[in-house]
């Protein structure tokens, strides 16, 4: 008859080791992590796992390279399933088949503390069919889930890996997901990117370094953020795939600037008369609006006004600042304008001259149209120097990490809308209002803290400065030249 081992010894266990576990039995209060780095005797699994099965105290549960397989996986499991205080296991660099999996799955499913799970190394296809069932099965959500090494986005797993996505999708409090080195390509990103669409998902960051990641893959991802507000990182590096064309989707994605044309109404009435006269404009949505002014003089009904620097626009009662695009102000096709004649703007009309007061409309509309939480793409990939906006990109991913979105929209707009569309020549016509535009510059460009943790690229008073300078050099008579 075999010797059954005594609960006072430990089984074909290293000394080195027979401590730490030995305090597993006991249910030691102050033995919280379980680490073990090589194989163990088959006797050895099972009491650990008849021990885990009562211990209250052990939140993490690490087994690296142990070449558990078979009957020793099972018994450890037959343990683990009833366990409720683990939070957090990983497994990893340990060949797992179906059986060792379907052992493992009572513990994924039931334990009501676990937030996070890491198999690393360890899946075939099937394996993942085995998990995924796992987590749909929960009731209490995972946190964190690292799936790393496991091949299980090629192309012959595409239905294995949808079926993860949506056991994922049922986790509505997974904050990050690393997925690194699973030859995730265009179908990977394509199950991706339902996650990163649902309105519900608390995702905060994906790992995605080390697949099979290209430019059709980038734009597909960056589709899917433009209504999300919670994923800040992506984590694209090493992925040599992406070229400049596919870091230009993400620059697109946090600085959308679109430049489609739209046709606005302005009406304005005659003096000495009652009648309204209006005229159909078109302007680009990141155009100026004093452009508006330009189609307006050229109007052969609106030729009685000889001082164009006298009239203002209105949207809704406010006064324009005409130095500001459609965009900015979340204009529409077909919205009316109305043209007002004189530098008082009209009885109750709130007059808009800079951004901070630009209107809730004009704001929220920045904030719906580009995505301000994403804030990084990974270390490498942000600094390509293929890339020739580079500089900008990382500035706005940068300018995202700010918790005062208003002040990010502040300094998108500055820099889409005003610093590189400056048209030099109309300014002579504008200049009742620049002196608003100049101090507006100076305010936008004047927020950074002290820790610059947005527009460092390049050093804002070098920015401030070459726009000034811009401006006064087509118009010294601001300064009295």
């Amino acid at each position: 008859m075999e010797n059954q081992p005594d609960d006072a010894t430990i089984a074909g266990l290293a000394p080195a080791l027979e401590s730490k576990i030995f305090c597993v039995r006991k249910n030691d209060p102050n033995m919280n992590h379980l680490y073990i780095g090589s194989g163990l005797d088959p006797r050895a699994w099972k009491q650990l796992g008849r021990w885990l099965h009562k211990n209250t105290h052990v939140k993490y549960v690490c087994l690296l390279a142990c070449h558990l397989t078979g009957k020793s996986m099972v018994d450890l499991c037959t343990g683990l399933e009833h366990n409720e205080s683990i939070s957090e296991f990983e497994i990893s660099d340990c060949l797992l088949r179906n059986a060792e999996i379907q052992s493992l799955a009572p513990f994924i499913r039931k334990n009501p503390s676990l937030r996070t799970l890491n198999i690393e190394g360890c899946l075939g296809a099937s394996g993942v069919d085995l998990l995924s069932s796992a987590l749909m099965c929960r009731t209490q959500s995972i946190e964190t889930i690292s799936l790393d090494g496991n091949c299980m986005g090629n192309e012959e797993s595409k239905e294995t890996f949808d079926t993860f996505i949506t056991a994922l999708d049922t986790n509505k409090k997974l904050t990050r997901c690393s997925l690194m080195g699973n030859q995730i390509g265009t179908h990977g990103c394509t199950s991706l990117a339902r996650l990163l669409k649902n309105p519900d998902s608390k995702l905060k960051s994906l790992i995605l370094r080390h697949n099979y990641i290209d430019n059709e893959c980038a734009a597909i991802l960056a589709e899917s953020l433009v209504d999300n507000t919670m994923l800040c990182n992506i984590d694209l590096d090493r992925n040599e795939r992406v070229s400049a064309k596919g870091l230009m989707e993400f620059l697109r994605l946090i600085s959308r600037t679109s430049g489609a044309t739209i046709h606005l109404t302005a009406r304005w009435r005659c003096p000495h008369s009652t009648t309204e006269m209006s005229a159909v404009l078109k302007i680009k949505l990141n155009e100026p609006l004093h452009n508006l002014l330009f189609g307006l003089s050229a109007n052969q009904e609106f030729s009685w006004v000889s001082d164009m620097s006298s009239v203002n626009l209105s949207l809704d009662r406010r006064n324009l600042d005409c130095s500001e695009t459609p965009f900015f102000y979340g204009m529409k096709e077909g919205d009316l304008i109305d043209v007002i004649i004189g530098t008082g703007g009209g009885d109750g009309v709130q007059t808009v001259l800079d951004i901070s007061r630009g209107g809730n409309n004009g704001i929220c509309d920045i904030v719906a149209s580009s995505n301000h939480t994403l804030s990084s793409l990974g270390y490498e990939t942000a600094l390509r120097r293929n890339f020739i906006h580079g500089s900008l990109l990382r500035e706005f991913l940068e300018a995202n990490k700010r918790t005062d979105k208003r002040s990010t929209a502040r300094v998108k707009v500055f820099r889409c809308h005003v610093q590189h569309n400056l048209s030099l020549e109309y300014f002579c016509e504008m200049e009742g209002v620049m002196h608003h535009v100049l101090a507006w510059i100076g305010r936008a460009l004047g927020e950074t803290d002290e820790e610059r943790d947005f527009l460092t690229y390049p050093p804002p008073p070098v920015v401030r400065l070459e726009a000034i300078y811009r401006i006064l050099r087509v118009m010294p008579m601001l300064c009295g030249f």
